[in-house]
């Protein structure tokens, strides 16, 4: 064998004059996906999330744990530009407990969605599948420079009837490229859990872990 076989059988896969530089991939890990992922509730208009984006998002359900292997959630990807997306957008309420600021505040709406839906009716399982399957979405696209919030406060009826779902529909993720800026807050049990806003950051108390376990 020559001894530049390697180099000459490299030109013919990647061209002449290729870089043979090996670029190492670090994969997140699941503790920085969970800090980085945080509920945003004013996304940047001039972030198109693309279709292929959420489809990547939706295809976790192919890998994740469902109750009783039952696996009855449906998806809906919804992109800007789609009818069915000024549906959505107005049909969603954001920051509940913030209702003096009506967010999101013009010009920061999300415009990318999916629906989830359940092809039964809605019960224990299928709200154990609903938790998964939303954290695990909600997961996927922080690992894809994107974020999101999940939304449940949506007349259901109206929207199953204004988008002709052939199913119930249970929540809503929102996708975009977020713009809040948000800090984790930690906080004995007997305190306030309500989150808030002070100074242009929006803080989200979280219980310390000494008063989650039971002694």
């Amino acid at each position: 064998m020559a001894d530049n076989y390697l180099e000459k059988r490299y030109e013919e896969v990647f061209g002449k004059g290729a870089s043979k530089t090996v670029v190492k991939k670090t994969n997140p890990s699941l503790d920085s996906l969970l800090l980085r992922n945080r509920s945003h509730r004013a996304f940047l208009k001039e972030h198109v999330v693309r279709r292929d984006e959420l489809e990547t998002i939706i295809s976790v359900n192919t890998r994740i744990p469902s109750a009783m292997n039952q696996q009855v959630l449906r998806f809906l990807p919804v992109t800007k530009g789609d009818a069915a997306s000024a549906i959505v957008q107005r049909s969603i309420h954001l920051g509940g407990a913030l209702p003096e600021l009506h967010l999101p505040t013009p010009g920061t709406e999300p415009e990318a969605f999916i629906v989830v839906c359940s092809s039964i009716d809605e019960g224990r399982y299928v709200d154990i599948d609903l938790g998964i399957s939303m954290q695990s979405m909600a997961l996927k696209s922080v690992d894809l420079g994107l974020n999101s919030i999940i939304v449940c406060a949506f007349d259901r009826a109206a929207l199953k009837a204004e988008l002709n779902l052939p199913y119930e529909p249970l929540a809503i993720l929102c996708v975009g490229k977020g713009q809040d800026k948000i800090q984790l807050l930690s906080i004995d049990e007997e305190q306030s859990h309500k989150y808030y806003r002070k100074e242009g950051i929006h803080y989200v108390p979280k219980v310390e872990l000494k008063d989650l376990i039971i002694k």
